[in-house]
């Protein structure tokens, strides 16, 4: 196997983690809020990061070192915290799923431009696919596309700091 084969598939559970943590907020709503109020807001997104970090790191940490997984931990706390943590995730996983799913439709029709098209029906058609996939089991096609995504958004950044 080649070196660049063994970079990319050591990179994937990194790029998977990095993809999960950046997300909507961080390239659309970050962005919008920043061009609309300006300066205002670099304190809230800035303390929205911060508070987020000790979630990321600290779960893993936990998983790493109890060999548990973050549910489990909950469980064992008691079921209140299971049934808090499972309600926060039904809240926030519709939302968090149509803020994104509007968005790339949004991106999708700007790109193709086809404007004369509903952005409910391309974002769940987008829904549907990404469904599909991964029910017949594409989930390596997700994983590959997913590393292609991060290094198109990874390689402007670094050409910035250039």
């Amino acid at each position: 196997m080649s070196k660049l084969k063994i970079l990319l598939k050591n990179l994937g559970p990194g790029l998977l983690f990095a993809s999960m943590a950046i997300g909507t907020s961080h390239l659309v709503l970050s962005t919008k809020a920043g061009a609309q109020y300006g300066w205002l807001m670099a304190i809230p997104i800035l303390l929205a990061n911060i508070f987020k970090y000790p979630f990321f790191e600290f779960g893993v940490r936990y998983t790493n070192v109890t060999g548990k997984t973050l549910i489990e931990g909950y469980l064992n706390r008691g079921k209140g915290y299971l049934w808090f943590y499972g309600l926060i995730t039904l809240v926030t996983t519709f939302t968090i799923l149509a803020a994104l799913y509007t968005v790339t439709a949004g991106l999708f029709i700007n790109l193709f431009q086809i404007p004369e098209v509903y952005i409910n029906y391309i974002s769940l058609a987008l829904f549907a696919f990404i469904c599909l996939l991964l029910i017949i089991g594409k989930y390596k096609f997700m994983e590959v596309s997913l590393k292609f995504v991060v290094t198109v958004l990874f390689l402007p950044f670094l050409l910035q700091l250039w």
